[in-house]
């Protein structure tokens, strides 16, 4: 009995740490700041396709250099909905 609910347990961890992984992709979006939002930590990006994809930073401190019209990359992860920003960079190559 111990042993099977062991097993269970083992194979419940290891489906949710794969579900994980799988929503825990990474992703780049390339574009303008069009919104700062320092009290919920979030960027904006309007893409050269008119998109606009919101992005809550991990560190808010990552946005005291962000100004909006500026052109940006940001790497996120999308969890529960939500798009996780890990990173943010300039860049001087064209919106995509």
């Amino acid at each position: 009995m111990k042993k099977m609910m062991v097993m269970a347990l083992t194979v419940l961890v290891m489906r949710s740490l794969s579900i994980v992984a799988i929503a825990q992709e990474q992703q780049k979006v390339k574009g303008k700041v069009s919104k700062i939002d320092i009290a919920t930590k979030s960027v904006t990006i309007k893409t050269k396709s008119g998109s606009e994809v919101m992005v809550v930073m991990e560190d808010a401190t990552k946005l005291a250099d962000v100004k909006e019209d500026e052109k940006r990359e940001v790497t996120y992860v999308t969890l529960e909905g939500k798009n996780i920003g890990s990173k943010i960079r300039r860049f001087s190559g064209g919106c995509e």
